[in-house]
């Protein structure tokens, strides 16, 4: 819910009253745009759950916001569970604030009888959802804001399961969240705040290391030189590596845990320019790979030598290379299925299909692959092979609920040694794939607009699709149009709007849900590498005649 001119104001003085020190000051030297935009409306759960700027107010990260998100979780986890024998296991990334954010959880939980189990160093969102499960806890909570900016930071909470809160839920704590104020007072009872174990890490680094090793023996040792963008990957991707007999090299400059990111702008795999370091440093090294991951550790991006030159993948390729590579290895015998996401490559569908295994959708977000596992193991139907999205995210194994860049880092690479055995690029598999099962393309194309007039411009594009869409992509009609919020492939509804034309052409548009963007998805099928590319061209001009209305 939006606040008026009014409201906004009403809201701003009362924090004034209520703050000190820095957050006074801050508020103080506010002009009248910044008011409006840090007190329009509460952070919301989106996606990524709550992730937003930090700063003072109620559409910022801070203290308040982290207390009063904390006071309603612990009531939700109190009226769901009866109040029995609650914990929480809580996880942090190398962001400015996030070891104080998570203190002030763990402090919040304590206030309200919930025991707390706090990770002593910022690790791996994957490793988060890991220690729920181990540790037997009621939930988890993580303090990250992934792939944002410095600026950023975010706040996820997880079921029992090791899931992250799906609508159904997130919804019920939400409700719960409302009821608090931001300037709640709470009493903290230090005896209900414990470490995590050190053995639940080391239990996590050798599920990986023996499923990957279960998989495949290397053919060859991979050397690669990695880079956790001053995040909570190392020691984890290098030790996991290591261990599986790679030979693993790091960007020294990046291996720093420091919230400014310092050497890049945006600390994230899918940008191109988070490898800049790397590739200076590849000049010497000559590595077979180049990896990768965000600043929680959830997501992976490579890049691989082709003709002496460095080429980036994109995260459809990759989660096409390594679905390729485990169907190869004879899993395609077993009663698999693998998950993919509504705007992930139909590709991925295709090689499940000719493949006889299973392909389930989800919408955006690794939660609901993380809740369709889940749900399938508990039925015990058939077992989960692969997950993966197109932003760079990938699930092998069944020991975490969301996505894990340890893993997809390990699996990669041991890939990797196949087809530098067999005298390969990772083109040239790539070829092979799209000569088995067609040349899918897929382009992403992302528009930023920041603020309350940000939010606004997003809304009146999304209804313009709804209504005004443009009724051919070239010569290619509109065939049917899908709105998620009316509900559709019985998912849950959803702020998606998805288009088919005639000949394998479809555009999906969604606003993000952990940054002020819309999303396009422009997805074809063809004969070819040409027709591909005239094909996504077409479905570009139409998404950039449709902003420029």
């Amino acid at each position: 819910m939006h606040r008026n001119s009014d409201q906004i104001i009403e809201e701003y003085n009362r924090w004034l009253k209520n703050v000190e020190g820095k957050m006074q000051t801050e508020l103080e030297t506010m002009d009248k745009e910044e008011i409006k935009d840090s007190f329009y409306k509460d952070l919301e759960f989106g996606t990524g759950g709550m992730r937003g700027l930090m700063g003072v107010g109620t559409n910022r990260m801070n203290k308040y916001v982290i207390s009063k998100a904390t006071i309603g979780f612990a009531n939700w986890l109190i009226k769901s569970n009866n109040g029995h024998d609650l914990s929480v296991a809580i996880a942090y990334d190398t962001r400015n604030n996030s070891r104080e954010f998570a203190k002030i959880a763990s402090e919040v939980l304590s206030s309200k009888g919930i025991r707390s189990y706090v990770f002593s160093n910022p690790v791996p969102t994957p490793l988060l959802s890991y220690a729920v499960r181990d540790l037997n806890c009621s939930g988890g909570i993580v303090i990250t804001a992934s792939h944002n900016p410095s600026g950023y930071n975010g706040y996820k909470v997880y079921t029992s399961d090791g899931t992250q809160a799906v609508p159904k839920i997130a919804s019920e704590i939400i409700a719960e969240i409302n009821k608090i104020d931001y300037f709640e007072v709470y009493e903290k009872k230090n005896e209900l705040i414990n470490t995590v174990p050190e053995e639940t890490e080391k239990k996590f680094k050798k599920y990986i290391v023996d499923l990957i090793n279960d998989l495949s023996p290397i053919s060859e040792t991979t050397k690669v030189l990695y880079s956790p963008l001053h995040g909570t990957g190392c020691p984890y991707v290098p030790d996991v590596l290591k261990e599986l007999g790679h030979t693993v090299s790091v960007v020294e400059e990046q291996m720093t845990p420091d919230g400014d990111f310092p050497t890049l702008d945006y600390p994230n795999p899918e940008d191109e320019e988070a490898f800049s370091l790397a590739l200076k440093k590849a000049e010497e090294l000559k590595p077979d790979i180049i990896i990768t991951t965000d600043p929680d550790c959830d997501r992976m991006g490579i890049m691989c030598p082709v003709n002496e030159e460095y080429v980036k993948l994109t995260g459809n390729e990759i989660g096409v290379l390594m679905l390729d590579y485990l169907i190869k290895k004879g899993l395609k015998y077993e009663n698999y299925y693998v998950v993919k996401t509504i705007v992930t490559t139909d590709l991925a569908k295709e090689m499940a299909q000719k493949n006889n295994i299973e392909l389930k959708e989800t919408l955006t977000g690794f939660k609901f692959i993380g809740e369709l596992i889940e749900k399938n193991e508990k039925e015990g139907k058939a077992k989960f092979l692969f997950g993966f999205e197109e932003s760079f995210g990938y699930l092998y194994g069944t020991h975490v609920r969301d996505k894990d860049a340890v893993v997809a880092s390990s699996l990669i690479v041991t890939m990797l040694s196949h087809i530098k055995a067999q005298g390969e690029n990772v083109l040239d598999c790539l070829e092979s794939v799209y000569k088995k099962y067609g040349y899918y393309g897929n382009k992403l194309l992302s528009f930023n607009y920041e603020g309350y007039e940000g939010g606004k411009k997003i809304q009146r594009i999304m209804k313009a699709l709804r209504e005004y869409v443009n009724a051919a992509a070239g010569n290619n009609k509109l065939i049917k149009k899908l709105d998620y919020l009316e509900g559709a492939k019985g998912l849950p509804r959803s702020n998606v709007v998805e288009l088919h034309y005639e000949n394998d052409i479809k555009l999906i548009a969604r606003p993000s849900g952990t940054e002020p963007k819309i999303k396009f998805y422009l997805m074809v099928k063809a004969n070819s590498v040409e027709e591909k590319e005239q094909k996504l061209r077409t479905v570009e001009k139409i998404v950039k005649e449709q902003i420029n209305k």
